[in-house]
């Protein structure tokens, strides 16, 4: 079986990426979401990307883009949204991708956070399969399994990446998901102001929550 047949098998309808509004608007202005690694190139673009996390312990995957199959890491936003971004006058957006993306050359699929000491990574079939496996380990001691009721679109562990490599152009964006009216108008004028083709931005505050079942 293929990704794309297993992607299909699975009912996976995207894969996502949240960023503050300055990512969003860095991402519709340069029409590619890059790593990390990239946006320290460029003045410009670094200031317009900004990025989520103060600091990266996955130091050989900086010139990778962490994207999640069907739901956002909600963990790693809660402390991204209220640490390390509290005060700054931002908002967030999470950005589809069509799951074609999955297929892509030199994808690398983590079953669970890349910085955990019991992460496996894998391209190919093999590395997409063993996301839905029945036991994950995260490090010694801490391990998650699949329950029955969890979606066949979501993998055993919600902090499992899919690891894509330098910059992934937004030919492949679908929407955009914001908290509000007031985010979604916003994006819109970025939309706009950056003469990106339009796509729809949908304001879905359950997207920034818990991974239902």
């Amino acid at each position: 079986m293929s990704i794309d047949d297993a992607v299909a098998a699975r009912g996976i309808s995207e894969v996502v990426h949240f960023t503050t509004s300055h990512g969003c608007l860095g991402t519709l202005y340069t029409q590619v979401l890059q790593s990390r690694a990239r946006l320290q190139d460029d003045e410009m673009v670094q200031y317009l990307f900004g990025v989520n996390a103060e600091l990266r312990r996955d130091l050989a995957y900086l010139d990778y883009i962490s994207l999640s199959l069907e739901h956002i890491n909600t963990q790693f936003y809660e402390v991204s949204a209220t640490k390390w971004h509290r005060e700054a006058p931002i908002f967030w957006c999470i950005l589809a991708f069509d799951p074609i993306v999955l297929t892509h050359e030199g994808v690398v699929f983590a079953t669970t956070n890349n910085m955990y000491s019991f992460v496996e990574r894998e391209v190919g079939i093999k590395g997409f399969s063993r996301l839905f496996s029945d036991r994950i380990v995260r490090w010694r001691g801490n391990e998650v399994r699949r329950h029955q009721e969890v979606r066949s679109c979501y993998p055993t562990c919600f902090q499992a990446e899919a690891l894509y490599p330098a910059s992934l152009s937004t030919d492949y964006l679908q929407r955009i998901y914001v908290n509000s009216h007031d985010d979604q108008s916003e994006t819109i004028g970025f939309l706009k102001a950056t003469f990106h083709r339009d796509v729809d931005v949908i304001v879905a505050p359950e997207k920034f929550g818990e991974r239902p079942l």
